[in-house]
């Protein structure tokens, strides 16, 4: 429960409602919301905010401060309505975000029991058995002796049970289906807003219909990673290829890109292509770029006739080491010119 929230909103009590009828409205939506009970992905929320609400007034200084804090309504007056708003993840493919879509969104959706009116309660038009008692007005206690039933006061037949359409709570859960358009160029966090769309709470005969907030997740790509509206991308590319540059292809969201590699040696791997990667949402918002890092690739074994290049190149490499490599030239100048130990 939020500090913001009415807990006799929660509970769907009147705020002068006594502890008594607190006590039998929570009872009912404990019942109705225990985790063990009810398989619904919010029910351990609805369950602990049931808890919290039924906690505070069961505090008489926050009683008082409740029933003080509805504005001077006067005894009896029916409790002010209460817009619910709630969050609720929306997951995206980049794709999806950048090009926009149209997503079904499945919304658990509380409506009145039509089974008992939303009373939580059926009256049968003959008595039928306690089912606590199975009918005969007595229940087990401790030492083998047994008492009067509490569910039937033992007379071991009802004219009224609760409801089992909606365990006594006057609510049933539903499930609605919005179609959602998301808008081209949505960024991860973003949220998009769907107005009084957001389900209600459970047991608020009064609550209005709030806000539906969907918070923008990405999906994982198998290509690209999202920094905002930049697009990160690593692309193997043989060591031979970096060496000897040339043209890449690389992947953007919808097609090939080409990359000019300079010949070896480069001050960096990595290249940005400018407005290749996520859209702006409006044509004075400029796109995002794509950043590609090449990952050198190694062969894992080479055959004869590759290493007979290879021979070649490091001869024809070492025959104009001072210009073509100083470093290497630097460090052959400083080594003993006749080696007196050989390394097998």
């Amino acid at each position: 429960m939020n500090s913001s929230e009415d807990p006799f909103a929660i509970l769907g009590v009147n705020h002068d409602a006594s502890l008594t009828e607190i006590r039998q409205a929570y009872r009912r939506l404990a019942m109705h919301w225990h985790p063990d009970r009810n398989p619904s992905v919010v029910a351990e929320t609805e369950f602990k905010r049931a808890n919290a609400a039924y906690a505070s007034l069961l505090d008489p200084q926050q009683l008082a401060a409740w029933r003080m804090a509805v504005g001077g309504e006067s005894a009896g007056s029916p409790p002010k309505a209460l817009r619910h708003d709630c969050t609720q993840i929306l997951s995206l493919t980049l794709e999806e975000a950048a090009f926009g879509s149209q997503k079904n969104i499945e919304l658990a959706h509380r409506v009145r029991c039509e089974n008992c009116q939303g009373s939580g309660i059926i009256q049968h038009q003959n008595s039928v058995p306690c089912s606590a008692c199975s009918g005969c007005g007595r229940v087990p206690r401790a030492g083998g002796r047994t008492g009067l039933c509490s569910g039937c006061g033992g007379r071991g037949y009802l004219r009224k049970s609760a409801c089992p359409t909606c365990a006594a709570s006057g609510w049933r859960e539903d499930l609605r289906t919005l179609n959602v358009i998301v808008p081209s160029g949505v960024l991860e966090g973003e949220r998009l807003r769907l107005a009084g769309q957001a389900p209600l709470p459970a047991g608020n005969e009064t609550a209005t219909a709030g806000d539906l907030y969907l918070e923008i997740k990405f999906l994982a790509h198998p290509l690209f990673v999202a920094e905002g509206k930049d697009l990160l991308c690593e692309v193997p590319v043989s060591i031979y290829r970096l060496l000897a540059g040339g043209a890449v292809e690389v992947p953007t969201l919808n097609s090939l890109a080409r990359i000019d590699l300079p010949a070896y040696p480069q001050p960096s791997l990595e290249f940005r292509l400018p407005g290749l990667g996520l859209p702006g949402k409006h044509i004075d918002d400029s796109a995002g770029d794509l950043v590609v890092h090449f990952e050198s690739v190694y062969p894992n074994r080479l055959v004869e006739h590759e290493l007979e290049l290879l021979n070649r190149l490091d001869h024809a490499l070492l025959s104009d080491c001072q210009q073509r490599a100083p470093s290497l030239a630097a460090w052959q100048a400083q080594l003993p010119t006749h080696s007196s130990t050989s390394a097998d």
